[in-house]
């Protein structure tokens, strides 16, 4: 795998890590009080999860070989690629209130990071990347 490929994959995970702040945003959910539809408590939960895993991950990603670490990050990245449409299904069914963020903004912002993470996906399916973890070195 060249550095390129390698450092491209990890600043493409490194770049969802603001996925970890929506774990602030579980409080404006109705349930507790908010304005926030309750559908977000889901997507906003499952982000914040995902969010906190990204430092581990683009760690294993850049320390750590063998074919469980790849197969681990291609688990993460396809999970947190269908987390993100599943935030799309929400704000098309569960709009967030125009006090929160825009629909636009939202599905700009949620658009764009799946497409990222698709991204990642993709490029950890290159053969050279596959035999780099699958090298026992």
């Amino acid at each position: 795998m060249s550095a390129r490929i390698k450092w491209t994959i990890a600043l493409l995970m490194g770049a969802t890590l603001f996925r970890a702040q929506t774990v602030l945003f579980l409080p404006t959910v109705e349930m507790f009080g908010g304005i926030a539809p309750n559908g977000w408590f889901g997507p906003w939960l499952s982000d914040a999860i995902l969010g906190f895993l990204v430092p581990i991950m683009v760690f294993l990603f850049l320390t750590r070989r063998g074919i469980r670490i790849w197969g681990g990050l291609v688990l993460y990245h396809a999970v947190g690629a269908f987390d993100y449409s599943q935030g799309l299904i929400t704000q098309f069914i569960s709009p967030m209130p125009e006090e929160m963020a825009s629909p636009m903004t939202v599905y700009v912002g949620i658009g764009l990071f799946m497409i990222l993470q698709l991204i990642a996906l993709c490029l950890l399916f290159r053969r050279d990347v596959i035999q780099h973890f699958a090298s026992q070195a």
